[in-house]
């Protein structure tokens, strides 16, 4: 199954395995059960699309866009996401997103609900508004971001060192936030 154009509204893609995408533009269409591991996609336009059920690890991404994205219960494994063009607006339900990096992005309101987030490396993003919901967020770095009003209520095994991040009324909970005080030369007892 391969994109014979490089044009697409409105279609369902399933079981598709390309690992070539050069210059397509996808509107409104629906991915389901993709094989898109070690796929390279260049200057791929994604707008409206749901991705469920699919595989994008290791996958590529040169200057593509992602703008009101939907991932859901998708394998997302060692992508690094900062070669993607504005407007970036994702949200990750129920997906691996390990290993994954995000440097320099405006990634305000983004919501990754239910997800692994784990060895990820958050650097330099505007997470501003961002939600966490039932994340597991476990070796995952932040260094450098804007985590005002960021919620990670119902997350857990994150480390975010408030010297080195905004955390301005940014919501965390009992006892996940203790996490902070392991960051302080302090001992507890």
């Amino acid at each position: 199954k391969m994109f014979k154009t490089n044009d697409y509204w409105e279609e369902e893609f399933v079981q598709y395995d390309d690992k070539i995408l050069d210059s397509i533009y996808f509107d409104d269409c629906t991915f389901i059960k993709c094989d898109f591991s070690k796929a390279v996609f260049s200057s791929c336009k994604f707008r409206e699309c749901i991705f469920i059920d699919c595989d994008l690890s290791l996958s590529v991404l040169k200057n593509c866009v992602f703008n009101d994205i939907s991932f859901e219960n998708c394998k997302l494994i060692g992508i690094s996401w900062s070669n993607c063009e504005e407007p970036f607006d994702v949200k990750f339900d129920l997906c691996n997103i390990s290993q994954n990096s995000f440097h320099l992005m405006d990634l305000r309101q983004m919501k990754f609900i239910n997800s692994l987030i784990k060895d990820t490396g958050f650097e330099e993003c505007n997470l501003e508004r961002a939600v966490f919901d039932n994340c597991d967020l476990e070796l995952s770095s932040f260094i450098k971001n804007n985590l005002k009003k960021a919620n990670f209520v119902s997350s857990k095994n994150y480390l975010i060192d408030p010297k080195q991040n905004d955390i301005d009324k940014a919501e965390f909970s009992l006892p996940e936030a203790l996490s902070f005080l392991s960051l302080l030369p302090i001992k507890i007892r």
